[in-house]
């Protein structure tokens, strides 16, 4: 059974995302692995040069190490800083992902479901030198197999975990909790525009106008106002009708996404 990370939406929706698992974020690395090889092959040509004599050498001002020094020297800290900037950069630029995540459709998050800041990505990719290096990589995958959200030593470090991306584990609900309705709000326009929209996001408005009884009348008002305006943006082409009834705005994109994609 795959395990899950709950987290709370600014809406008050619960939603259980599915975490990765070490299998599949050993072959997103492995991936990832092979893009920095090809990165590597140039910048190794110029490092071999460097470590070489010649005038590269000289104005380098590396003249006094010996030739086997100074091609370790190199390799041993531009190497690694090349595979550290490649994962921090690219995870803070692609909202968590990485080439390799994002052929796994597997994506970095934090704790509370938000995407990690270049500080966030920096912190938790530092790590890799403990979590993979050869002489401590027994350390960085026993924490993570061991960890009950699968999170190696950066991951604790950032606050972060890792997540199957657009899976999201929901327990089921009755299809019947929204009675059928004849559509007042909708125009034409809004109705050819409803397949913009995604499974995650009717998930969360379906959730919103089941405990929407129990919220506060400030706080249901706010959110419902915020959820319709997201959609109203969507299917109006940012243009949508003045003084929208809110809740029913969103009580018949739900029941007609539902009669037309089935969910």
């Amino acid at each position: 059974m795959a395990r899950t990370w709950t987290i709370i939406t600014p809406e008050n929706v619960p939603l259980e995302l599915e975490l990765a698992n070490p299998l599949e974020r050993a072959v997103a690395l492995l991936i990832d692995t092979v893009v920095n090889l090809a990165i590597a092959v140039p910048v190794a040509l110029l490092l071999t040069t460097l470590s070489g004599a010649g005038p590269l050498r000289t104005i380098s001002g590396f003249e006094n190490l010996s030739t086997g020094e100074l091609f370790w020297l190199l390799y041993a800290f531009v190497l690694p800083l090349l595979i550290f900037a490649y994962h921090s950069l690219l995870e803070s630029l692609w909202s968590g992902q990485t080439l390799g995540k994002r052929a796994l459709k597997l994506r970095v998050i934090r704790n509370d479901g938000t995407v990690p800041d270049l500080a966030a990505s920096l912190i938790r990719n530092a790590m890799r030198l403990i979590d993979y290096m050869p002489s401590t990589c027994g350390v960085g995958l026993t924490v993570m197999v061991l960890s009950a959200q699968f999170r190696r030593l950066g991951d604790y470090a950032a606050g972060t975990l890792v997540i199957r991306e657009g899976r999201i584990a929901t327990p089921p609900m009755p299809e019947e909790e929204l009675p059928t309705i004849e559509l007042q709000v909708l125009t034409p326009l809004a109705v050819t525009n409803l397949g913009r929209l995604n499974e995650e996001q009717i998930l969360a408005l379906r959730y919103f106008l089941l405990r929407a009884p129990q919220l506060p009348q400030n706080l249901r008002e706010q959110t419902a106002n915020e959820l319709a305006n997201k959609i109203s943006n969507l299917l109006w082409d940012g243009d949508p009708p003045e003084n929208l009834p809110y809740e029913r705005l969103l009580e018949e994109v739900v029941w007609l996404y539902r009669q037309r994609f089935k969910r």
